[in-house]
């Protein structure tokens, strides 16, 4: 009765050690799993901002002045007969006035239009 007892102790401390040494391996494998994970995201990060950058860097008017320049294009303002004007594609503007939707937009910023005001809650 006492080597039974015996034995099925040793096999209890026995497993037991066993589902400890695996639990601490898996958790070193996934630790070192998470950190590549970490170090390919701060990769990722890096090529997303430097693209972010080149996008940036293409869209600038300096950039793209120079590159017309390299391949000696002219650009000149188009002739009126040129221009035609589609409905709903520009803002209430005067209609006299020559000038693209964005310095509409920003000579809109400083007039002097009506402004929505709140009015006091009545209690």
């Amino acid at each position: 009765m006492k080597i039974i007892k015996f034995i099925i102790l040793v096999i209890f401390i026995t497993s037991t050690t066993f589902l400890y040494a695996h639990q601490r391996i898996e958790a070193m494998r996934l630790s070192y799993e998470i950190n590549k994970k970490e170090v390919s995201l701060d990769k990722l990060l890096d090529q997303r901002k430097e693209l972010e950058y080149n996008v940036a860097k293409l869209k600038a008017p300096t950039y793209l002045e120079l590159q017309l320049a390299k391949r000696d294009v002219k650009l000149v303002l188009p002739e009126r007969w040129q221009v035609f004007e589609v409905s709903g594609m520009t803002e209430k503007a005067d209609k006299n006035l020559p000038m693209p939707l964005f310095v509409r937009n920003i000579v809109g910023l400083f007039s002097f239009d009506k402004e929505a005001q709140a009015t006091p809650a009545s209690h």
